[in-house]
């Protein structure tokens, strides 16, 4: 099987974190992939404190950690309270990253997605 790269999307104007996710489906849940698109705001917060824990010079870290300081971030500084997000998301943002930047691809550890996309013989990619 040949890994296609994300500039190998079919659409080259989407934001570069929808063509990772769209080259790589495979590793995605159909929930997730609803998601992403009206809610690039949120991978991009996950992506700027993923960073801030990079520079602070952590080579490993929990995503889900990330996720709940967004929450609690949000919550003191906006009037709208909380910050919304589904924990059900936080392993498929940290996964995104890792494919953005194979560099610090390392930084979270997985566990094998029950509920990823099944390739066309029914087995998780």
């Amino acid at each position: 099987m040949t890994q296609l790269s994300i500039f190998d999307a079919p659409d080259p104007s989407a934001p570069l974190p929808i063509r990772g996710m769209r080259v790589n489906a495979n590793r995605f849940t159909d929930e997730f992939m609803a998601y992403l698109p009206e809610n690039l705001h949120v991978f991009a917060a996950f992506e700027r404190e993923a960073m801030a824990v990079i520079k602070r010079g952590w080579k490993h870290y929990s995503a889900r950690t990330i996720v709940e300081v967004m929450r609690h971030n949000s919550a003191v500084a906006e009037a709208a309270g909380e910050f919304k997000l589904c924990n059900r998301k936080t392993p498929y943002l940290a996964r995104l990253f890792a494919l953005l930047h194979p560099a610090h691809a390392d930084l979270f550890e997985f566990r094998e997605a029950k509920a990823v996309r099944r390739d066309s013989e029914g087995v998780a990619a």
